[in-house]
């Protein structure tokens, strides 16, 4: 199991950083500084490279006697070389005493009876030749306190220079780090939603894309749920023009019949009517209650008007319009109910919309040279409600999108029951399940309107 790595902050990474380097800079210096110090000392001021120097140094001097016609008592004329020399001093003798004191702050004059400026005896001497005299020179170089200089500057510059790449380094990966944020970011912007962030950092630039991931998440979860939301809603518009396709259909039927004159008596003609008047309120109530939908594709804020009805009651009204309707579309109907003696909970509205539909799949797929055989009965803590069919071989027919189907599965889900289908040998069967209680239903529970 390895150990959860710790968060640390981007200021405090940016002084260990400066911190690392400034160590790594004054190392550079010390070590540049001394490796040029020890080339000095072995080159530079080695003994016969010192002697080298001394020598033309006193060879320029001489000349320079030579060509003004100096004497000793021309200290000016002295005066102005050594200084222009700069790091030359000069100690001239006569008769192993010091006789004169050249250097960059220009002449001193030395008495002779100066015992203790005698002529040192572990110093080279070098002849120097005046008009009034012979002098020995003893000569001071001290050229390499400039080299020594530009040694320390050369080792302080290298050392800044370790610092900034240092800092260099660090920002260089710092900003691939942001840039490389930035690629992912565009790659989202560009529609990659399924592109998942990922950043090793422990530090905000780390936080930052995991944030940014996470609101890549978000609007993923958005987008999906924009896309059930548009499907749902064209599942919505088809099942609603499904719905109120079948009564319609049926008031159509019933305004035809009794348009053309296709009826026996006045009562049949005022059934006609009635039925018609029916099917027109089913439709009105289906336009006024047509937001019942959301609760059939995800509002969970919508319930079903569920309420008690006899059970025998109830079964026999619905028979009796599912035979009316189905013998007026050509079909034999062989009903068998048992007897009933519970009362059931239920939505009447969400109810007859499930047998239209019923009847409509009858209508388009059912063989009606076949009788349509409707069964009901309890089984145990349920309501169950057959309708069988046998399926019409027309090559021709529309295949069944089964919307209405689906339709009544939601319905009927709502009001806590059930919807199973059953296809075999060719013929069709739907049963609808109903929770029914075992008590008798009392007056005060609503009974199922009457015709």
């Amino acid at each position: 199991m390895t150990e959860k790595r710790r968060f640390i902050p981007l200021r405090l990474r940016l002084l260990a950083v400066m911190l690392a380097g400034l160590l790594l800079a004054a190392g550079m210096y010390l070590l540049c500084n001394a490796v040029m110090d020890e080339v000095i000392v072995r080159t530079y001021m080695s003994e016969s490279a010192v002697r080298a120097r001394n020598t033309r140094t006193m060879e320029r001097f001489q000349r320079y006697v030579q060509d003004n016609h100096l004497s000793s008592r021309d200290t000016e004329a002295i005066a102005r070389w050594t200084m222009a020399e700069k790091d030359i001093y000069i100690l001239f003798y006569q008769n192993e005493r010091l006789a004169l004191e050249a250097g960059w702050w220009g002449i001193d004059m030395s008495g002779s009876g100066d015992d203790t400026a005698t002529l040192p005896a572990s110093m080279e001497l070098y002849p120097v030749s005046f008009l009034d005299g012979l002098f020995q020179a003893v000569v001071y170089d001290f050229s390499e306190q400039t080299l020594y200089t530009l040694a320390t500057i050369g080792s302080l510059v290298l050392g800044c220079a370790v610092f900034a790449l240092v800092m260099l380094l660090y920002n260089e990966r710092i900003t691939h780090s942001i840039i490389a944020l930035a690629h992912q970011v565009e790659r989202i912007g560009q529609g990659d939603l399924e592109h998942a962030m990922q950043s090793s950092r422990r530090d905000e630039l780390g936080g930052l894309v995991r944030s940014v991931d996470a609101m890549r998440c978000s609007i993923l979860d958005k987008t999906q749920e924009e896309v059930l939301a548009r499907q749902k809603n064209s599942e919505l518009i088809t099942a609603m023009s499904h719905d109120l396709r079948n009564p319609l259909t049926a008031l159509m039927g019933y305004l035809e019949l009794a348009r053309s004159g296709q009826y026996r008596s006045e009562d049949e003609l005022r059934q006609y009517i009635s039925a018609s008047y029916e099917k027109a309120a089913q439709l009105r109530q289906l336009t006024d209650r047509l937001f019942r939908y959301t609760t059939l594709y995800g509002a969970d804020d919508v319930t079903a008007d569920l309420q008690y009805y006899d059970a025998h009651i109830l079964v026999g009204q619905l028979t009796g319009e599912v035979t009316a309707l189905l013998e007026q579309y050509g079909f034999t109907v062989r009903a068998a109910v048992a007897p009933l003696s519970c009362s059931v909970c239920l939505d009447m509205l969400l109810l007859k919309r499930v047998t239209d539909n019923l009847l409509d799949n009858v209508r388009k797929y059912a063989d009606p040279a076949q009788p349509v055989h409707i069964a009901v009965q309890q089984d145990g803590a349920w309501l169950s409600m057959c309708i069988d069919n046998a399926i019409r071989r027309d090559p021709d027919r529309t295949q069944s999108n089964r919307i209405g189907l689906r339709a009544c599965r939601k319905l009927l889900e709502q009001m806590h029951g059930q919807f199973v289908t059953h296809e075999e040998n060719g013929r069709f069967c739907a049963e609808l399940l109903l929770p029914a209680g075992s008590a008798a239903v009392t007056e005060e529970r609503p009974q199922p309107p009457t015709e």
